[in-house]
């Protein structure tokens, strides 16, 4: 018996058997977080803000210029997405901005809320709250 047992620890003790932990790595990737440029922000409050204007003042006709810039957030929006594939707030921004301008491009007269539901997602997502320092990223 006592054979066995210093065979069972020979067997648990054989450096060959044994688990190896790797070190772990000093360092991490960076966290890359979205942000948006101020403009492409102002772009996209464009279209509702000529939607408003036209519903305060009903004799200007702003149609085109919001048809313009709902095609213009669309397509920023879109890049923007490209850019940053892994954030959904921007996925439903561009994908409502895309909407809008369809909607605009037959005339619908939906396609100002969906400009709206964009400018509320980029919200949602955190597009108009400011920069976070680099310190309270890590902690």
């Amino acid at each position: 018996m006592g054979r066995n047992v210093a065979c069972a620890l020979r067997f648990l003790t054989d450096s060959s058997m044994a688990v190896r932990a790797l070190p772990r790595a000093s360092e991490t990737a960076p966290l890359v977080t979205a942000s948006l440029p101020a403009g492409v922000l102002l772009l996209a409050l464009v279209a509702p803000g000529l939607d408003l204007l036209s519903i305060v003042q009903s004799t200007a006709s702003l149609a085109g210029v919001a048809l313009a810039a709902s095609l213009a957030t669309a397509v920023v929006l879109l890049g923007f997405y490209v850019k940053y594939p892994r954030t959904s707030w921007l996925a439903a921004a561009a994908l409502a901005a895309i909407a809008a301008a369809g909607l605009r491009c037959i005339g619908a007269e939906f396609a100002p809320v969906l400009s709206l539901l964009a400018v509320i997602a980029l919200g949602v997502g955190g597009a108009f709250a400011s920069p976070a320092p680099a310190s309270e990223i890590w902690a």
